[in-house]
């Protein structure tokens, strides 16, 4: 069994909603669909990576931006989701990701995320993840790219 039936096994009726909300939430993320991702969001929703405050989102437009930013250049992008647990207005996950780069690397990165929900939306979402864990295992390529990409949004 995943662990999103997992965890619909284990809560209250009213947290069915935002179990399968986060699933199509992570399902969209592996496909890296941004903009499904951040139309999962209201207008004031926030993304925050906790390693990087100053690069909070805020709003659908902005964390589709920073998805894309972040991430359009992989290969290929997987949720390695092993836990799920739910109440109505917040799920917490952990995972591990697996980040697919095109010279074929392969980074693998333990994420922990709570992610709060109202009227069907997602308010918050917190990334809980080691910054130099992910970066010793990317190519300095790819760590240029970021920077470039990083470098041009700002100006």
């Amino acid at each position: 069994m995943n662990p999103f039936d997992e965890a619909r096994v284990r809560v209250a009726p009213e947290a069915k909603a935002s179990v399968d909300l986060i699933e199509g939430f992570f399902d969209a993320l592996e496909r890296m669909d941004f903009e499904s991702v951040g139309g999962m969001f209201t207008s004031s929703g926030l993304y925050r990576d906790e390693p990087s405050h100053e690069a909070d989102a805020i709003g659908p437009a902005a964390i589709t931006a920073k998805l894309t930013q972040a991430i359009s250049g992989l290969r290929k992008f997987v949720m390695g989701v092993d836990t799920v647990v739910a109440d109505a207005d917040r799920v917490t996950s952990r995972r591990t990701e697996e980040w697919h780069v095109p010279t074929g690397e392969v980074a693998k990165l333990p994420v922990v995320c709570i992610q709060e929900i109202k009227d069907g939306k997602i308010t918050r979402w917190h990334e809980f993840w080691n910054m130099s864990s992910l970066i010793e295992q990317m190519p300095p390529a790819w760590m240029e790219e970021m920077v470039k990409r990083a470098t041009a949004e700002s100006e």
